[in-house]
């Protein structure tokens, strides 16, 4: 973290000889944040996708026939067919995928809410327990050797007057679908998408950058899928360095020392602020539960008000769909207008902040958690599992590490409250080791 992961791609990419107009390699790199792809585009002369004319699609296959070095976001990744694989797997030119953060590898189909990508004209939706079990009655989907195949012959398949359930025809595309929980009936009740690994046989190598891989979702998809991975890590010149015998090691970010963990009762809470609680506290009739929770965020942010934290310097984070429960006369408490996702990353645009507030006991998906963990026990391996504990210590460090402790010669003391039990002693656990560490060093 703070290590200069980006950075240090583009010297790579920049500096290897690889990818220059002689050579028949090429790179594609995959960002988070339309900033970033700026930046590569900027810094590498790489081109992006563009839907002026025609889909993202087509102009990326376009580009692969091309040649071209590609820069684009993560979210096109999740939208890879068949024919995209194909074209990569055809192309005269070897390409190289740089990931720049790890993209999600798991999705649970069953909940939330439909949108479009209009950039695609695609449905994109989540579904319920209901619309799952009619895929079954109505023949939509159908189970073979343990995936769900969607059935174009069936009435639903042939019909062009519903589209609702194109999804899964189009998810199926890119991801392996199965079949999760079973209900009286003996229907499943979820669809766990797991991305193909044939998205990722087409590169001749693919490079992921993130901190905290080993034992992440990462290592759990190779894992599955029976994929080496080699550890590498970022010298203090942001250059790309291979750990001896590629080996997995331990290293923490500098700067652990700026961080003053907010400890005190009057600050922090005794319930687990899950995503489960604040929908039991948004429904509460007298709202005591969130009351409790505002006072302690107006005595956290007082406390931080004390020490030169400004609301042009502070951002906070819970779940977007209960952001709004923190309203008091229609104003967001204490300040309206800090706050950001709470899986934002790879962005320098809060690196003047110096408080923070992290409201979120975070959780992997529950049917995705469950079904590795199922798997785990069949296929007797343990690193199946997913580790709830480093997922939610990754996403709470990102979150972190976007305030001012990601500029290196700043001195300035960086004010945290998380108010859940849970996180905050992941991070005081973080922060022991990193001290062991430093010492075993010096010593």
């Amino acid at each position: 973290m703070g290590a200069g992961k980006s950075t240090a791609v583009i010297n790579y990419i920049n500096s290897c000889g690889k990818f220059g107009s002689d050579s028949n390699t090429r790179f594609i790199v995959f960002v988070p944040t339309i900033t970033e792809r700026k930046r590569f585009m900027n810094e590498t002369g790489a081109k992006t996708p563009d839907n002026t004319n025609c889909s993202k699609i087509k102009s990326i296959l376009d580009m692969i026939v091309s040649g071209e070095n590609i820069v684009t976001t993560h979210a096109l990744c999740q939208l890879f067919t068949d024919e995209t694989i194909t074209a990569f797997q055809e192309s005269e030119y070897k390409y190289i995928a740089f990931f720049d953060e790890i993209p999600s590898f798991f999705n649970n189909v069953v909940g939330g809410t439909t949108k479009r990508d209009t950039e695609n004209d695609k449905i994109i939706t989540k579904f319920g327990k209901a619309d799952v079990k009619l895929m079954q009655t109505a023949n939509i989907v159908k189970v073979e050797n343990g995936k769900i195949i969607y059935n174009s012959d069936s009435e639903y398949g042939r019909s062009e007057e519903f589209n609702i359930f194109d999804n899964i025809k189009f998810l199926g595309s890119h991801c392996d679908l199965f079949p999760y929980g079973k209900d009286k009936d003996g229907y499943f009740t979820s669809i766990i998408a797991f991305a193909k690994r044939s998205i990722f046989e087409c590169f001749h190598e693919i490079w992921f950058c993130s901190y905290l891989t080993k034992g992440s979702m990462i290592e759990n998809y190779c894992q599955l899928n029976d994929i080496d991975m080699i550890y590498y890590h970022i010298d203090d010149n942001c250059n790309v360095v291979k750990n001896p015998d590629g080996l997995y090691y331990e290293s923490y970010p500098e700067g652990l020392e700026r961080l003053e963990i907010l400890e005190l009762p009057k600050f922090n809470m005794n319930n687990s602020l899950s995503k489960q609680w604040y929908s039991k506290a948004k429904n509460e009739h007298n709202k005591t539960s969130m009351k409790v929770l505002e006072g302690k965020f107006r005595s956290a942010y007082e406390y931080m008000k004390k020490h030169s934290v400004t609301a042009k310097t502070f951002i906070w984070t819970l779940f977007k769909e209960y952001k709004e429960v923190l309203k008091v006369n229609g104003r967001l408490i204490p300040v309206n207008k800090t706050w950001i996702p709470c899986n934002t990353k790879a962005t320098n645009d809060y690196s003047g902040c110096t408080g923070i507030a992290y409201l979120c006991n975070r959780y992997f998906d529950r049917n995705c958690y469950n079904y590795l963990f199922q798997l785990a026990i069949e296929k007797k391996n343990d690193k199946i599992k997913f580790n709830d504990d480093i997922y939610a210590l990754s996403e709470l460090i990102q979150f972190i590490w976007r305030s001012n402790i990601r500029i290196k010669n700043s001195s300035k003391k960086i004010y945290v409250w998380i108010p859940d039990n849970r996180m905050r002693n992941l991070l005081f656990d973080f922060i022991g080791k990193a001290k062991k560490s430093y010492q075993a060093k010096i010593a």
